[in-house]
Parts: C-alpha cells; sequence; structure tokens
C-alpha cells in the first residue's frame, strides 16, 4: 500500500485510520514549510516518531536532564558510550543504572505521544506512507501505542487546543505566580493535622502541582513543557487553567524608559504646567465618553448573548458586514473540521457512523456546543450511501451551503 499525497485531501485523521484498521507496517513521513517528521508504524500501531531537525534518541537525553531524571553528568557518559558502542540511548542509561526501565518507557512515550500528538495541529502539509516489512525500534522499552488511543487523543485537541493555545498567548510567554496562598501537598499524618490551614488556602491536584512548581518567572512555556513529564498538551492545558484560576500571572518585559527632553520654547513660557493640564483634562473627557460608548455596547451584546441571540448583528458597527460575514465562515468551518475529525474517530472505534451528531457528545468526543453553527443551529448531517455530509447554510440561503463530505475509508 502506497499513501501520498496532501493533508488538504487526506486528512491526518484519515491516513492514521487506514494504516490502524489495516494493520500496516511501514514509515510515515509528513513535511510542512518549516518541519518533516517521521511516524512508525509496526501492525498498525505507532512505535517511534522523530523530527528531521532532532531525533528521539537524541531528543530523550535532553530531556531527562531537564526534568531531573539523570544529572548532565550521567547523559556525557551515555553520549561516551554510544559513540564507542552504537547501541540505543536507552539501553546504556538502563545498563549503567542511570535510570529506571519504567521512568524510561514513561518518558519515551510521552516523548513519542509528544510528536504524534502536535501533528494533528497542522493545517498543511505533504505526506507520504511507505510500506515495509520490519520496521527497527527500541522493542525493550517502547510500548506501540494503537492508532485508536492516538485518534482518541487527537479529537481532544482539537477540540480544546484553540481555546488554550488563546490563553497561553505563546510558547515563549514567561508567567510567575501571583500572590495567592497555595495549600502545601498532604503528607500523611500532617495531612490531618494542617486541614484547617489547607481549607484556607487554594488545594492543587498532584498533576497541577507539578505544572506549578515549574514556574517560576523566568522559564517560558516552551521550557516548562520540556521539563514536564505529561504530554506537552496537558502541562498547556493545566497552565491554561492555573492562569484562569489567576494562579499565575503573565511577566512583561519592560524596555528601558527614558525621560524625553524638556523643549526650549516651554521652558520659558509662564503656562507650561496650565497647558498641559488642559490638554490631558481634554483627553480624559475624551477617554471617558468613549468607554462610556463602548461599555453601553457591550452590555447590549451581553444581553442579547444571555437570550440566546447571535453576537454578529452587534459586532456591525464595529466592522464591517463582510468581515462579519468572514469571520462567521472562518469559525463555522473550523467547528466543521472538528465535527468531521471526530465522527472518523466514531467510525473507527464502532465500525459505523453515529445516527446523529449528538452520538459525538454522548461519546465524549466533542462538547455540546461543538456541534452548533455560530448562531447556535445543529449542523445538518446525514448518512449517505458513499458515506456522510455534514453541511451549513449561512442566513438559510442553500446557494451559499458549505458542505463537508467523506467516504468511509476502511
Amino acid at each position: 500500500m502506497a499513501l501520498k499525497g496532501t493533508l488538504k485531501d487526506f486528512s491526518l485523521a484519515d491516513i492514521f485510520q487506514l494504516i490502524g484498521i489495516q494493520h500496516k507496517t511501514g514509515v510515515l513521513t509528513l513535511k510542512s514549510d518549516k518541519e518533516v517528521v517521521t511516524v512508525s508504524f509496526v501492525e498498525g500501531n505507532v512505535v517511534s516518531a522523530d523530527a528531521l531537525h532532532r531525533r528521539l534518541e537524541d531528543r530523550i537525553g535532553t530531556v531527562l536532564v531537564k526534568s531531573g531524571r539523570i544529572t548532565e553528568a550521567q547523559l556525557q557518559e551515555a553520549l561516551r558510550i554510544q559513540k564507542s558502542t552504537l547501541k540505543r540511548m536507552g539501553n546504556i542509561l538502563v545498563e549503567n543504572k542511570f535510570i529506571d526501565p519504567n521512568i524510561l518507557r514513561e518518558a519515551l512515550q510521552i516523548q513519542i505521544s509528544h510528536m504524534v500528538h502536535r501533528l494533528f495541529r497542522w493545517r498543511d502539509g505533504e505526506y507520504d506512507f511507505s510500506q515495509e516489512e520490519r520496521v527497527d525500534y527500541d522493542k525493550e522499552h517502547v510500548v506501540p501505542m494503537s492508532a485508536e488511543s492516538i485518534l482518541m487523543e487527537g479529537a481532544r485537541i482539537l477540540d480544546e487546543w484553540p481555546m488554550i493555545e488563546k490563553g497561553i498567548r505563546s510558547f515563549s510567554a514567561v508567567y510567575r505566580h501571583a500572590n495567592v496562598e497555595i495549600a502545601a501537598a498532604p503528607k500523611g499524618a500532617a495531612a490531618t493535622a494542617g486541614k484547617d490551614d489547607a481549607a484556607r488556602a487554594i488545594t492543587l491536584s498532584d498533576e497541577e502541582r507539578k505544572v506549578y512548581q515549574l514556574v517560576d518567572g523566568h522559564r517560558t512555556v516552551q521550557e516548562i513543557v520540556e521539563r514536564c513529564s505529561l504530554s506537552e498538551f496537558d502541562t498547556c492545558r493545566l497552565l491554561y487553567e492555573l492562569i484562569g484560576r489567576q494562579l499565575l500571572e503573565e511577566v512583561k518585559s519592560v524596555g528601558p524608559r527614558t525621560a524625553p527632553a524638556a523643549s526650549p520654547a516651554r521652558a520659558v513660557s509662564g503656562t507650561p504646567a496650565a497647558s498641559r493640564a488642559l490638554v490631558a483634562l481634554g483627553y480624559l473627557i475624551l477617554v471617558l465618553l468613549a468607554g462610556g460608548l463602548v461599555t453601553r455596547h457591550a452590555e447590549t451584546i451581553a444581553r442579547g448573548l444571555l437570550r440566546g441571540e447571535a453576537a454578529a448583528p452587534y459586532l456591525n458597527p464595529l466592522i464591517g458586514g463582510e468581515q462579519a460575514r468572514s469571520i462567521r465562515g472562518s469559525i463555522t468551518l473550523s467547528r466543521m473540521q472538528r465535527v468531521d475529525f471526530a465522527i472518523q474517530v466514531y467510525f473507527l472505534l464502532n465500525r459505523g457512523y453515529p445516527e446523529n451528531l449528538r452520538y459525538l457528545v454522548t461519546s465524549h468526543l466533542l462538547k455540546p456546543q461543538a456541534i452548533l453553527d455560530p448562531l447556535g443551529r445543529p449542523f445538518e448531517y446525514r448518512i449517505t450511501p458513499g458515506g456522510y455530509s455534514i453541511s451549513f447554510a449561512p442566513d438559510g440561503n442553500p446557494v451559499n451551503r458549505v458542505e463537508i463530505s467523506s467516504a468511509p475509508s476502511g
């Protein structure tokens, strides 16, 4: 079986589904303008994932050092041994008792899933699957991951990532602890003794505490992801939740400020302070007037949304009608693509298409609002002889209907 094309024609979910159902062994190569990634499969299960610029063998050592699992000296010694013996990094670390085999298996699984799940955020690219009789990988320390589990996590990432990305803003952003009291981690009998103190402080789950402790006001989000033992998605999700609970605040970089030089003409004037005061007062009045208008407009939008109305009509005074339609169209297409992906995952798990889109919600593949268009109406969905179709007609006009249709891959 040879698969080759672009992700616009054949989605990543389709590719994984086909390889998984047919239990294929081989290497899938994906290329974007910035990156080349290879994913290796054995009988339909993922066993390795590498980036062209940085292989898993090189990446795992650095990650283990940053997460405190091994020391820099141990990594350098392992690299020296690897150079002379050509053994796998994992085998060297375990044989020299630098790391426990179970910890290594966990770290390798996180790194592989980290790389694969990032691919689901690609919007464009080329793919090429080369079928092989056998694929070389670290059989001793890598646990193969089924295509089903990859697709389930991929659906969750597609559903939640846009919200997380908006909240975190950037992988180069830096956060610090807000001035909030956090309850100490419970330890045996001390947990009962400090129960009253903990009630007055904010409690964190074990996973939240892992991420919270990595935030120090200097590390970027990317550095926290690399140091954390959780996956990239889960680390970012927990960061987003901690930010939402106002337990973390972003560190704003402020450049050096220089005071403006005094103007000689104003230095000899008899009333510079009075002039500046009048100008400032004028600006203040303008700001207050503008703020009042914006506040009134925001209240109107809020009341409309609470009544279940669409926000687009209220935006018309702020943006043009054409812009509003374009924004609504982009949101619609994005939601339809998520629904399309969830249907494919449902097909893989149940060997059939859902009778209606509510099945995607009850199967925990999508949230209830994800099957609605921007106006709050359910997408039109029907099963066809060749597969299924999802459609949406803006303003009820069938001429402008947007449709996504698909045929079964298996």
